[in-house]
Order: C-alpha cells, then sequence, then structure tokens
C-alpha cells in the first residue's frame, strides 16, 4: 500500500493524507460492490496505520502483486494479475 500511496503522491502531487483518503474510498466501494472479495481487498490494502506484516517485519516488502497470488491459487492468480496490472496501469497513464 506504501508503494501505492507514494505513487498517488508523486504523480497526482498529492499529500499523504489526501493519498490515504483516496485508497480508503477506493477499498470501501470496492468491499461494498464485491463483498465476497472484501477479506482479499483487506489483504492486499491493509490499513497504513495497522501493524506489518510478517514478512515486512522480517524486512521482505511484498508487492501487491505477490499478495494476489498468495490470496489467490494457480492460473486464477495469474489472470487476476494480469487484470490488476491492467486496470492499474490505465486508472495511473500506464499502458
Amino acid at each position: 500500500m506504501e508503494e501505492l500511496l507514494k505513487l498517488l503522491q508523486d504523480k497526482h502531487g498529492l499529500s499523504l493524507e489526501q493519498s490515504k483518503g483516496i485508497m480508503s474510498t477506493i477499498t470501501s466501494y470496492i468491499k461494498e460492490k464485491f463483498p465476497m472479495v472484501a477479506g482479499a481487498v483487506d489483504n492486499l490494502f491493509p490499513d497504513s496505520g495497522s501493524a506489518s506484516s510478517d514478512s515486512e517485519k522480517e524486512g521482505e516488502k511484498e508487492n501487491l502483486f505477490d499478495k494476489i497470488s498468495n490470496a489467490v491459487p494457480g492460473s486464477a492468480a495469474e489472470k487476476l494479475e494480469e487484470f490488476a496490472k491492467d486496470g492499474m496501469g490505465r486508472i495511473f497513464g500506464k499502458k
């Protein structure tokens, strides 16, 4: 989530608080519209004020796509990861 917050700050000139607000709005919307993925959303975008995950405590940072692969097994993870990369690219102007 920190990477995404930094990207919002750098690309759009937002403050950290504005970036957190945007992420909170987006994750809340996704969880409300698609309750079946609420747990996955919570795992992918933990609250920035919460404690670090075990892997981060050990000095290993998982990126967003690693978390997708860990949350969704098999080829579905690859398809979801591809979908997420494409969607995030469109959101942030990358092709």
